[in-house]
Formats: C-alpha cells, sequence, structure tokens
C-alpha cells in the first residue's frame, strides 16, 4: 500500500472507532445494548444512506480488503473470548434442552421463510424453485451469532446458563444452516462448486477428533495449575 492509502485506513479505523463507541454510548442512553449503536454507525457509513457518496470517498478499494480482514480477525477472537468464558456447568446436562430450542427456533422461522419464497415467486421467475425456496427458509433461519454474543456479554448474562443454552443454541442452529446454505449454493451452480461441501467433512472430523480433545486436555491441564511446565 501506498503511503497515502496507509494514511487513509488508520483515519478509517480511527473513524469508525470513534463512531462506533459514540452510537454505543448513545445507544445505552435509551436502554438499548451497545451493539445496535455500533450497526447504526455501520449503516451509516455503508452505501445504504447517501447512495455510497460518503463509503466509496472513505472506503476505496485499496483499504476496503484490509479492513475486511481485521474485522474478520476481530469477530474470531472476539466468539473465541466468548467461548472460552462460558462455564460448562452452565451447559451440563441441558442437552435436551439445547436441542429442543434448537430445533424450535430454526422451524419457526424456516416455515415463515418458505412461505414468504412461495409468495416471492408469483413476481420473481428462477430456474431452480426448490432451491430458492430452501434458500430463503434457511436465510432467515440463521441467527446472528456475533450479534447475540456481545449482547449477552454486553448485559452480563454470558456466563448465565441462561446465556450458555442461548449461544450454544444459537451455535447448533449456524452450524446446520450454514451447512445447509453451503449446500444449496452448490446446488444451483457450477459443478466445481461441490468440493467446497465435500471439504466440509474433513474439516469437522479434524475439530472433532484432534482438536477438540486436544483443547480438552490443555483446559484440564491448565485447571490443575500445571502450565505449560
Amino acid at each position: 500500500m501506498a503511503s497515502d492509502e496507509v494514511a487513509l485506513l488508520l483515519f478509517d479505523l480511527a473513524f469508525i472507532l470513534v463512531l462506533a463507541q459514540g452510537l454505543g454510548h448513545l445507544a445505552t442512553k435509551v436502554q438499548q445494548p451497545p451493539v445496535v449503536g455500533e450497526i447504526l454507525a455501520g449503516v451509516l457509513l455503508g452505501p445504504t444512506l447517501f447512495d455510497g457518496a460518503v463509503s466509496d470517498k472513505l472506503f476505496t478499494e485499496a483499504v476496503r480488503p484490509v479492513l475486511s480482514g481485521m474485522a474478520d480477525v476481530g469477530v474470531a477472537l472476539f466468539m473465541f473470548g466468548v467461548g472460552l468464558e462460558i462455564e460448562r456447568h452452565a451447559l451440563r446436562g441441558r442437552g435436551r434442552m439445547t436441542a429442543a430450542a434448537s430445533i424450535g427456533s430454526t422451524a419457526v422461522p424456516f416455515v415463515l421463510g418458505t412461505g414468504l419464497a412461495y409468495y416471492l415467486l408469483r413476481t420473481h421467475e428462477t430456474e431452480n424453485k426448490a432451491a430458492f425456496i430452501v434458500f430463503i427458509g434457511l436465510s432467515v433461519s440463521v441467527t446472528a451469532f456475533p450479534v447475540l454474543a456481545r449482547i449477552l456479554t454486553d448485559r452480563g448474562l454470558a456466563k448465565t446458563t441462561l446465556g450458555g443454552i442461548s449461544l450454544a443454541t444459537a451455535a447448533v442452529v449456524d452450524v446446520v444452516a450454514w451447512t445447509a446454505l453451503a449446500g444449496v449454493q452448490a446446488s444451483v451452480g457450477s459443478d466445481g462448486e461441490y468440493w467446497r461441501v465435500a471439504l466440509m467433512v474433513p474439516f469437522v472430523l479434524l475439530m472433532l477428533l484432534l482438536v477438540r480433545p486436544a483443547l480438552r486436555r490443555w483446559t484440564l491441564r491448565e485447571g490443575d495449575g500445571d502450565g505449560y511446565g
């Protein structure tokens, strides 16, 4: 990046932080979570208002990939921190409750979404109607997991039983919904896209068979006070 692009990137970061923090503080004044104001800041800076006049000048093509990468890293670290703070006893023995909540919170919006898709088909022609209906139904079923986690964290509920069940339910819903969405996208795309869905199988197996046991052993060792020694 050129020096002027680096300067613009630093300005954008400072401007985003100031505006998001400011609107987040104002949101708390009206009894709303700070994340509501922070989302509003994104809407104000995005292409929704002023037909992109502000966003095109502030977020040029040179800085957008960098900002996007930083945002992804930030969300990943935040979600890791949330998962790290969840108390295990809050979820112990509540598998059935979590499963029931996951099914209920997915089935209702999915049914409503498919109904909306049927209605939209009257005015929107598409070659693969079944994929369109399933896609709309799944799209409205996905939970905004980072937003939910942030709200629970701000309210001090992330470590409670209710917060733990809510996060576990949202995690299950997101895994199922995003996996199904990937399958739908591959089914209506080119034949070369099926490998993306196939790669999810070894990834899930790697997480369950290697990463999860390794993390469990590490947390147990840390809990015993052994540390890295």
